[in-house]
């Protein structure tokens, strides 16, 4: 990989420093906008989310010239460049504010987030939670860090029930409360943030143990999942299989390791019809 990760790690903590954070807690009711997002009666969109895609746009596509750009913003206003997902070109994915209700609501549970992809599979991973002074980067192969240290996910607490949160939102008809329902004996309920960049880092960082998805976008999934992978978590679907790029929906469970994983799946098939 000819990627210069130290080029897009400067690129992205400039446009958090330049373009977030002096527009953190300082929104007006004009930089924000209802967005029409199926299931998300209350999604919403700000002028920074806007200006941080494309300046990322711009400036990775300068470092990368051959790759392909899919953001968050201009894929919801053009839904047919998720087709991208399937062209095994190199492929830059953006969000550029992820927890963008929680960035316009004052709360700190946000980030930027940029995956690096080639033929559908993440190859380097970026993180930068500007209110935490945190950069996470990792490479397919080479590792998680955090701010320039190397970082593994700790071990595993003595506790009797594992703490994470079920985001049953996006899961069709009753299969949400068939697998809350399945775990809540044996988990301690941690609300999602709102923000997957804060859940896989809590994760990774031990502040929880895991988090089970359904919608998939890779926006979302495509960066963190890396580095929570080279730091020793895992993303993993029901059926036992890694989560990809290409992965559609379905129920996923992000964890610590493999043994939590492998409970929570077990307790899962337990608890919903087959």
């Amino acid at each position: 990989m000819t990627i210069d990760i130290h080029a897009v790690t400067e690129c992205i903590e400039e446009a958090t420093r330049t373009l977030v954070l002096p527009r953190f807690s300082r929104l007006s009711a004009g930089d924000l906008e209802i967005k029409q997002t199926h299931g998300d009666t209350d999604d919403i969109v700000t002028i920074v989310d806007r200006e941080v895609e494309a300046c990322l746009s711009t400036a990775l596509s300068a470092l990368e010239p051959t790759a392909l750009v899919i953001g968050e913003e201009i894929a919801h206003r053009r839904p047919e460049l998720l087709g991208l997902l399937a062209d095994d070109r190199p492929l830059w994915i953006i969000d550029p504010i992820d927890g963008t209700k929680n960035f316009a609501a004052g709360d700190s549970a946000f980030g930027v987030m940029v995956a690096y992809a080639l033929r559908g599979q993440t190859q380097a991973a970026w993180i930068v939670l500007p209110t935490r002074r945190q950069t996470f980067v990792a490479e397919a192969g080479g590792g998680a860090f955090v701010n320039g240290e190397r970082i593994r996910v700790p071990p595993v607490r003595n506790d009797s029930l594992l703490r994470g949160a079920v985001l049953a939102r996006y899961m069709p008809g009753d299969l949400g409360e068939q697998v809350r329902t399945a775990l809540s004996p044996h988990i301690k309920n941690k609300p999602p943030s709102g923000c997957a960049a804060i859940e896989y880092t809590d994760i990774l960082q031990g502040h929880r143990d895991f988090v089970v998805y359904y919608r998939l976008l890779p926006w979302d999934h495509a960066a963190p999942a890396l580095i929570l992978t080279e730091a020793g978590g895992l993303a993993r679907h029901m059926s036992g299989q890694a989560y990809t790029l290409r992965s559609e929906n379905q129920v996923t469970i992000v964890a610590r390791d493999a043994a939590t994983a492998d409970q929570l799946r077990a307790w899962i098939r337990l608890g919903t019809p087959s």
